[in-house]
């Protein structure tokens, strides 16, 4: 799929953060582009910034990934809409922090449905589509964090480790149809995505907000611009960074020295999350 123009891509997750971006880098391709996220009012906006920009047809489509039952629906409105569906990017994700043993199962169950069981519907809508067409793309969103631990973050991880399990699995199954499945493992990127996350803590169930990343993380629009290359190549697993790379690397590689290293992490995460509750 090296020519982009005039092809259609659906974005979930768009109103905001890497979605957001990879909806914008791929119009500028010339793709017709559907933005899906929760917030109408915000896919709206950037759909009517996307038509005025680049020229292409731009669709916001709300819709909430945690109900199943609306995942088909979605699918169907992009062909019906735009006429065919060439590019599907899984990129809605939730965050959630806690122990694994103090997790609450709603909390987690969440979690899976829109890190896990969301992407996995949308591929089952958007396959038989992409079939008749003869060609198309994937594009799921991972995360480092689906090749390791991540302290506190088990539930998230767990999520997006079972994501590149099916991943994988589909990549191989829809290799004879011409239909590539790209993940995508980001690492630390610069996104409100922290404050968005869910917080499993006793007593704290209702809140969230995770207010302590370390790091700013790359731009989201590096992101972006790695996820159109990768369509363009139909490339298998792509890191953003050589960094991130190394981390996957090096805890594969040394997992006793990386269990050290995940050892002083959940401590230093403990100390700011007790530190941005008492903000």
């Amino acid at each position: 799929m090296r020519e982009l123009r005039g092809r259609v891509a659906l974005v979930t997750g768009a109103s905001r953060g890497i979605g957001a971006a990879i909806a914008e880098a791929l119009a500028a391709e010339g793709c017709h582009v559907a933005l899906a996220a929760r917030s109408q009012d915000a896919i709206e906006k950037r759909a009517k910034e996307i038509r005025q920009r680049y020229g292409v047809e731009a669709l916001a489509l709300p819709v909430d990934l945690g109900d199943a039952t609306q995942i088909g629906p979605l699918i169907e409105s992009v062909v019906t809409r735009l006429g065919r569906i060439d590019i599907l990017v899984n990129n809605a994700g939730a965050g959630i922090y806690g122990d694994v043993a103090s997790l609450r199962a709603a909390d987690l169950r969440a979690t899976f449905d829109v890190n896990f069981f969301a992407p996995v519907a949308a591929m089952a809508a958007a396959v038989p589509h992409m079939r008749s067409q003869g060609d198309g793309v994937i594009v799921n969103i991972g995360s480092i964090v689906g090749k390791m631990a991540q302290p506190l973050g088990g539930g998230y991880s767990a999520s997006k480790y079972a994501l590149h399990g099916a991943s994988g699995a589909a990549r191989a199954e829809l290799k004879s149809d011409n239909i590539a499945v790209v993940l995508i493992c980001p690492g630390l990127t610069d996104t409100e995505f922290a404050a968005h996350s869910r917080i499993s803590v006793p007593g704290l169930e209702d809140m969230q907000g995770e207010r302590h990343a370390p790091l700013r993380g790359v731009p989201t629009e590096r992101v972006a611009r790695r996820v159109v290359k990768a369509i363009r190549r139909r490339e298998r697993e792509v890191y953003i960074t050589l960094f991130d790379r190394l981390v996957v690397l090096g805890a594969q590689l040394f997992p006793g020295l990386f269990e050290w290293g995940l050892l002083l992490a959940t401590k230093i995460r403990r100390q700011r999350f007790a530190q941005s509750m008492q903000e």
